[in-house]
């Protein structure tokens, strides 16, 4: 998630038919005329829509964030994973080159240096959790571990230490239950059999795929990296297990996803693998937590999104205090 200051920059160019100055600035690297790219949102990046206009080949999206944050240097990267995927015949969605023949370009912008990337829009529809049946889950299980077999050798790596990275920070809070909960996470962490290493999607969630019948399509690879195949899985299943991961939410659609993955891959995500990885990605969020909230007050857009950022990281807490008692159990 992109700081509030720089979500609440970025709006203060967004007129009142949704277009942006800084929008315009990133649009013409891809010969896209000003005003026609149109404010979609800010979350992770800012996202601009520029119409098909007739060409049929479907919607463009332009991706942008701050050129000093960390996230340009996660969008850089997963870009070069995305156009790596796209050209082994993997399911995602076509990235567009500029008008110089670049995948990304660095723009100065009236809010400051961005990088950038556009999209074309996938085709398909988007599902929620209540239209999925298991053979449903099951071809999505099977998209990911599709995704895992075209990434490439992700070089080497320490699953260990990186959960270890994950929960450090929350050992030493002075939080009681939450720093119980992460020295619990880390132990568990630290028994887990390593299990395979992968170039994974970083969050391939239900609202990052798009369905046409039977086949998959999927986009944003902003957080693509090098992890364990489990912490892949578990950010992909985070609905299926819901807040309680003793007691997933859709335990059927959650068993069909594992079993398409291991078809598609033959490596089998156990449980408890799941659980700390699960765990690792939300303790992930809340450490993020200070630097997302940097801004109180303001208009009442902003104020309600840092309510709802309030919310999401309170669940992240809950999620890691749930998983180590499940742990202990």
């Amino acid at each position: 998630m992109l700081p509030l200051s720089q979500i609440q920059a970025l709006r203060a160019t967004v007129t009142d038919d949704w277009c942006s100055a800084a929008a315009d600035a990133v649009a013409e690297r891809w010969a896209v005329p000003p005003g026609a790219a149109r404010w979609w949102r800010s979350s992770a990046s800012h996202v601009f829509v520029v119409p098909d206009g007739g060409t049929g080949e479907g919607a463009r999206y332009l991706r942008f964030v701050p050129a000093h944050l960390p996230a340009a240097a996660r969008l850089v990267a997963g870009a070069q994973v995305h156009t790596r995927l796209h050209d082994d015949g993997a399911p995602v969605a076509r990235l567009v080159r500029s008008a110089s023949g670049e995948v990304v370009e660095r723009v100065r912008t009236g809010v400051g240096d961005v990088v950038a990337y556009a999209v074309r829009q996938a085709q398909g529809v988007e599902r929620e959790v209540d239209d999925l049946d298991a053979d449903a889950a099951r071809t999505w299980g099977a998209a990911l571990g599709e995704l895992h077999r075209h990434g490439g050798d992700p070089g080497p790596g320490d699953p260990v230490a990186e959960l270890v990275e994950a929960f450090a920070p929350h050992v030493r809070t002075d939080d009681p239950e939450l720093a119980s909960a992460a020295r619990t996470l880390s132990a568990a962490g630290a028994e887990l059999p390593p299990g395979p290493r992968v170039v994974g999607h970083g969050d391939l969630e239900l609202d990052n795929l798009r369905w046409d019948g039977d086949r998959i399509t999927c986009f944003d690879l902003d957080e693509a990296a090098a992890v364990p195949a489990a912490a892949d899985v578990a950010s992909a299943v985070r609905d299926l297990v819901g807040t309680d991961p003793a007691a997933p939410e859709h335990p059927r659609l959650l068993d069909a996803f594992l079993d398409g993955y291991r078809r598609s891959t033959g490596t089998d995500v156990d449980r408890r693998s799941l659980q700390v990885h699960g765990a690792a990605l939300a303790a992930g969020r809340l450490s993020a937590a200070p630097d997302v909230l940097d801004v109180a007050g303001g208009p009442a857009w902003l104020a309600d999104l840092r309510t709802h950022l309030e919310d999401h990281y309170a669940r992240q807490r809950a999620l890691v205090v749930a998983t180590a008692r499940a742990i202990e159990a």
